[in-house]
């Protein structure tokens, strides 16, 4: 880690950037980026097999080729840069859920994400990328959140605030749940995670117990809570709200705004990079460029213009060398917007075409309807052994259809019986024991124009079933 005075050097940096010149931002790029490539091509096998053929230094990011998740992971061991990094151990550190939140070797940060890819990965994050992400967040997200009012309302409660997450993993959002309470227990010691699994009347009573000052989840989970809040069954009055981990619409947003009467925030982050972008007061997602660079691209890895959708993006994170990601193709639908912002940011501003997964509301035994959040339902299905790929499908009242793709080495018939397990005891749990879970023929497909895996949505049948 950092000392305090590196810290606080890196925090009036990051400030100083944000506000600065766009010509501030180059310089810090193309530095680091040299530095990073040059720590990768010394201590990193795969990438000095890679760039065997190139010669440096390069004037063009595009002269280097792209990589996928699945090439990364094939190759985990050589391609993390400290040899005492292996991938057997990393998993034996992500199997015991017990060290949610600690440290691999006692200095590094393990993430777990499938991703709209619908593939595994596993990410490796050294002291210095941690530092640089908290201090992103807290310069760039929570303290431009924060007016002064509401800061010394913050103080005055307590610091309190509710995440709701998917938790029971090492996925990056719990995992910092748990880490930096360890390492600032003063500013996190009044805030609490809720697991998104949580049944909503048992989550809406502990909210209500808790009285957060900021309250942050996905918006899926958002909207149910919203719905709660006005019907008066939820009772809280957070300072903000703030969302990540799926698309954020604008109609949404205003529900949810209206329904907490306080700003709504979003911030666009991955288990490859957190905090990639943080939405400024007028609405919009800066892009933090001087730490990482996103090329938009399409299908062939080409550049887009600015206005249009990209396919995908190639993400280089330019603060991590344990595990070097340098255009890395992230899977993503983004568009760069022309312009500078409102706000006076110079930072590049960004529309995220994220998960645009669906709540499933179904009919429960007194003919009520129950919603579910479709992260909850997720989180279920991806923390099953076995699972690689996975949809499931709202196909009529009282059924879920799941299109499956089991991983090499493991029985498929096993891993549908413990995917229909867990599903039946989190329906039942929620007050759905009657819904049916039936297995697809069809494996998971992707988008016909996106090209991602989409997770849970609706498609329900009309006539009779």
């Amino acid at each position: 880690m950092m000392s305090h005075r590196k810290i606080l050097r890196l925090a009036w940096d990051v400030w100083r950037t944000g506000r600065g010149e766009t010509s501030a931002i180059v310089p810090r790029q193309k530095k680091r980026l040299a530095d990073l490539i040059e720590f990768a091509r010394i201590h990193s096998p795969f990438y000095r097999k890679l760039y065997r053929h190139i010669t440096f230094p390069i004037n063009d990011l595009r002269h280097l080729p792209p990589v996928t998740k699945h090439e990364l992971m094939a190759n985990f061991d050589d391609w993390v840069t400290d040899r005492a990094v292996t991938k057997a151990g990393v998993e034996n550190f992500i199997a015991d859920k017990t060290l949610i939140g600690g440290l691999y070797l006692g200095r590094y940060a393990v993430w777990t994400s499938s991703g709209v890819t619908g593939r595994a990965g596993i990410f490796v994050h050294d002291g210095d990328a941690l530092t640089v992400y908290a201090t992103l967040a807290m310069v760039r997200g929570i303290r431009a959140w924060m007016t002064s009012r509401n800061l010394l309302t913050f103080l005055l409660r307590g610091g309190r605030g509710a995440t709701v997450i998917a938790t029971g993993g090492h996925f990056a959002g719990a995992a910092v749940n748990e880490l930096y309470p360890r390492i600032c227990p003063r500013l996190f010691k009044s805030s609490r995670a809720f697991s998104v699994l949580t049944p909503l009347g048992e989550l809406m009573k502990d909210l209500n117990a808790l009285q957060p000052a900021f309250l942050v989840s996905y918006p899926t989970v958002l909207a149910l809570l919203a719905d709660a809040q006005r019907d008066g069954t939820l009772r809280i009055k957070p300072l903000f709200v703030a969302t990540s981990g799926e698309w954020l619409g604008a109609m949404v947003r205003d529900q949810i705004a209206a329904a907490f009467t306080c700003s709504v925030r979003d911030a666009y982050a991955s288990s490859e990079f957190m905090g990639i972008a943080f939405d400024c007061k007028k609405g919009q997602l800066h892009l933090n460029s001087d730490w990482l660079i996103l090329e938009l691209v399409d299908a062939h890895y080409q550049p887009v213009p600015p206005g249009q959708a990209s396919r995908t993006v190639l993400l280089t994170n330019l603060a991590n060398r344990a595990q070097p990601i340098i255009r890395y193709d992230l899977g993503d639908s983004i568009t760069l917007i022309p312009g500078p912002c409102p706000c006076g940011s110079s930072l590049p501003v960004i529309r995220v075409e994220g998960r645009r997964d669906e709540i499933i509301s179904c009919q429960g035994p007194g003919g009520e309807v129950i919603r579910l959040a479709p992260m909850a339902l997720a989180n279920v299905v991806e923390e099953t052994p076995g699972v690689r790929c996975y949809q499931v499908i709202q196909t009529g009242q009282e059924v879920l259809t799941v299109r499956l793709e089991s991983a090499p080495g493991y029985d498929s018939s096993k891993v549908w019986e413990e995917v229909t397990s867990r599903l039946n005891e989190h329906l039942s749990v929620q007050g759905l024991p009657s819904i049916r879970v039936e297995r697809s023929q069809e494996p998971p497909m992707r988008d016909p124009v996106s090209g991602k895996f989409r997770n849970v949505w609706a498609e329900l049948k009309t006539g009779k079933e």
